[in-house]
């Protein structure tokens, strides 16, 4: 999990650096600035099928939450045998009446409250499943079920690692995001900042905790989505209010990841320059979520291979590839800028000596102060060495920043990112082809 959110965190600030470099303010012209039509078509590409594989996956973890909330919340007998059975009925009510509303919303800056609620939500959520783990002393682990020293490594670790990037990755985000920040260097950082506390204090804690104190609880029998797994056994309130609550939340996320795949779409359908209407928002808006409802109502448990397949592919160019290969396009940039501003003092100095450099004196007539002209000669000559000495240690320093910023990060991050993707992707196939399978069977 670490390593996949330095990975995020160090292509996410490649693509801030990079936008404000350039000046652009959307994924798609930064791709077309680094490497030309070509490359813009397949990042809208790939944007489009990560961003459409990601709200897929969570209408589908919508309709598992649905489906616990009402056979637990409710209790046996209480509600119709459909809805028990299968959570599709009020995944589609909740698109209705919650996520739909929510995305029609003109600018993302809006949607602050709400995700301040969806924060509260998680916050609850962590609350119960550490204090759940405490009460039971940690069952899964006293029985010896589970180990939490020994790392399992097994064909699904990346298939994991594809499924963990969804959890990570913010880079459609961004560009919308940057659009609403201050101009300039200082918003710039300030959204880098942003990247790290949500990467590293939120993202990491939070699937952490969950992650950790629900194995110790609930063991072999933790499912891939915990939130199928009864929290509050015992308490039908309780959990009735927490899954409705959790469902407030998935939506919530759903938006931020609508908000980017409709821009995403609106900038190829009616170019960058297009103005703003209503008539063509409503329209889209509809369009995204029925199409990824459809696939959510045709595989309504496969959340985490939807979200596997997608991250083995999408996941892996959209916030590996691409934004290594828009670093090194502007690492490239920056050396030519540099390259002009050191030729412009070398072509004055090649400019040869001008009529007043004739007329000055060849020797200069000795003056009474003149020893002492050779004493601060010694010391400028001292302090030239000294110049010298820490010219040098800059260039040093300068190389070795030049190789871990052209080499030594692209190299890790590719490495990490396909390598992992590449194997995550033969597993996620092998197990849909078995679920596809024995469905049929």
């Amino acid at each position: 999990m670490g390593l996949v959110a330095v990975a995020n965190d160090i292509t996410c600030c490649m693509m801030i650096r990079a936008a404000a470099h350039v000046g652009c303010s959307t994924y798609e012209q930064l791709s077309e600035w680094a490497g030309g039509k070509k490359a813009r078509v397949f990042t809208q590409v790939s944007l489009i099928l990560l961003l459409y594989g990601t709200l897929c996956g969570g209408l589908a973890f919508l309709s598992d939450v649905a489906r616990v909330m009402v056979s637990k919340g409710l209790g046996p007998g209480r509600a119709p045998a459909l809805l028990e059975s299968d959570g599709r009925p009020v995944m589609v009510l909740t698109v209705l009446t919650v996520l739909l509303p929510l995305c029609l919303q003109r600018h993302i800056r809006q949607f602050e409250k709400a995700a301040t609620g969806g924060v509260a939500v998680v916050v609850i959520l962590c609350i119960i499943i550490v204090t759940r783990a405490v009460q039971l002393g940690f069952p899964a682990v006293a029985s010896g079920e589970l180990d939490v020293l020994a790392v399992k490594v097994d064909e699904h670790l990346p298939e994991a690692f594809a499924v963990l990037g969804f959890a990570f990755y913010m880079h459609p985000m961004l560009m919308p995001l940057l659009k609403e920040m201050p101009r300039g260097p200082a918003g710039a950082r300030l959204t880098e900042k942003a990247v790290h506390i949500t990467l590293f204090g939120v993202a990491c804690g939070v699937y952490g905790t969950v992650g950790i104190f629900g194995a110790a609880i609930f063991g072999a029998s933790t499912e891939s989505n915990i939130m199928v797994n009864d929290l509050l056994p015992g308490h039908p309130t309780g959990t009735l209010l927490l899954y409705a609550s959790l469902l407030v939340y998935l939506c919530c996320g759903m938006v931020t990841t609508h908000y980017a795949l409709r821009a995403s779409l609106d900038l190829l359908v009616a170019g960058p320059d297009a103005p703003f209407t209503w008539t063509r928002r409503v329209a889209e808006t509809c369009g995204i979520l029925t199409a990824a409802t459809t696939v959510a109502l045709l595989f309504p448990t496969e959340a985490e291979k939807i979200f596997a397949l997608t991250g083995c592919t999408a996941v892996c160019l959209v916030c590996y590839v691409i934004p290594v290969g828009i670093h090194l396009a502007v690492q490239r940039d920056i050396d030519r800028i540099q390259g002009l501003e050191d030729a412009t003092p070398a072509a004055i100095a090649a400019g040869g000596v001008t009529d007043g450099d004739l007329q000055a004196p060849l020797l200069a007539p000795a003056g009474p102060l003149e020893s002492g002209a050779r004493a601060g000669a010694r010391a400028d000559v001292r302090v030239a060495g000294a110049g010298g000495r820490l010219q040098r240690e800059k260039v040093v320093e300068g190389a070795v920043g030049r190789f871990v910023s052209r080499v030594a990060l692209p190299a890790f991050i590719l490495m990490v990112g396909v390598g992992f993707s590449v194997a995550g992707l033969y597993v996620g196939l092998v197990d849909l082809l078995n679920y596809l399978h024995d469905r049929g069977s």
